[in-house]
């Protein structure tokens, strides 16, 4: 028992009831200088602190006198003078001649914490990129649904049927266009709109974006070879899009005859690593640093340029990134990775 207590990853400790430490396993030292650990056992420890934390750790002890327990997510500065956030659990029991003593177990959780913050910040910089949309795309699609009205108005202009029909074609497409951007803004802007991550089997997943491009690939008898997935917590509908963008850049981008995606995935470090690589032209070197930026056109490519920035936003909003992979084989290859945890 003492093994599991005093080597284990927790800082376990113990007080009595005046806060003053009976026991501390070597975690919980391990936060105290070298030349202080020795004579930690007797003291509060609160005069190692700042007067703010030392008085919040002696309100939860005396609190946890009071209420049998007590549970408190707290930050302190070990002696490196590294920030950590501890999970401090709190319990009281009576020992063999009847003292009152406080058992502390404190789960560090500075990594998951900062992952919640980057959430937060993410989720800022994503009103902040839906705005640079509205700022840079409304404008543009309002100018083309004026032009294309003005045509069809225009009574010194005699079209051909089939023109007709086109002119109508481009114009409810401008239309459908400009209702989904403004309901992707008025998502993004809501305060009340909040991501539903779920468990989802990504092999499912990618049989829907397989459906959804269906016509694309055989169109240009393009080949979709993907391994075996796993079930994780994600958000579908973004994860889905994602997948869908990557593929519909081989479709648009890979430049060969017999073009053929493939998608590898494994598991490491606490990450989903997907591999989506295909057999075509690849990405010049001089073009790397950019693919990722908004608005961002090879050549003559059609679409909008926000294919990529897209798909790096998703992968930042499950906590992850997307970066191009080093490769030897000729093609490109792109590196999703996204966290593997349930916790959200």
């Amino acid at each position: 028992m003492e093994f599991l207590l005093g080597n284990g990853p927790s800082l376990i400790f113990i007080k009595d009831e005046d806060s003053r430490l009976v026991y501390a396993n070597k975690a919980f030292l391990s936060v105290y200088a070298p030349d202080q650990r020795n004579s930690i056992i007797g003291t509060t420890t609160v005069e190692s602190f700042p007067e703010e934390e030392a008085e919040l750790f002696l309100s939860e002890d005396r609190r946890a006198f009071r209420e049998g327990h007590s549970e408190l997510v707290e930050e302190i500065t070990d002696w490196k003078a590294d920030r950590r956030t501890l999970l401090t659990r709190k319990v009281v029991f009576t020992n063999e001649n009847g003292q009152k003593r406080l058992v502390c177990i404190s789960t560090d959780i500075t990594e998951l914490a900062a992952r919640e913050r980057r959430l937060v910040r993410l989720n800022a910089q994503l009103k902040i990129y839906s705005h640079s949309i509205a700022h840079d795309l409304k404008n543009p699609i309002a100018s083309i649904l004026s032009g294309l009205n003005l045509i069809q108005r225009d009574k010194n202009t005699t079209l051909g049927d089939r023109a007709t029909a086109i002119l109508s074609a481009l114009r409810d497409s401008a239309m459908g266009l400009s209702g989904a951007i403004s309901s992707m803004l008025k998502a993004a802007s809501e305060e009340t709109t909040r991501l539903n991550f779920e468990k989802y089997d990504l092999n499912i997943l990618l049989e829907e974006v397989r459906f959804n491009l269906s016509a694309a690939l055989e169109g240009i008898d393009a080949s979709l070879n993907i391994t075996r997935l796993p079930v994780a917590t994600v958000e579908p509908n973004l994860l889905r899009q994602l997948f869908q963008n990557l593929i519909e850049n081989s479709i648009k981008h890979a430049g060969t005859d017999r073009l053929v995606i493939t998608i590898h995935h494994k598991e490491e470090d606490g990450e989903h690593v997907f591999y989506v690589g295909d057999n075509g032209k690849g990405i010049p070197e001089e073009k790397k640093d950019a693919v990722f930026t908004q608005f961002f056109k090879d050549g003559s490519a059609d679409g909008l340029g926000l294919g990529l920035t897209i798909c790096q936003r998703i992968a930042n909003l499950h906590d992850g990134y997307m970066e191009i992979h080093d490769r030897v084989e000729k093609g490109c290859c792109m590196v999703v990775r996204i966290a593997a945890s349930d916790v959200r």
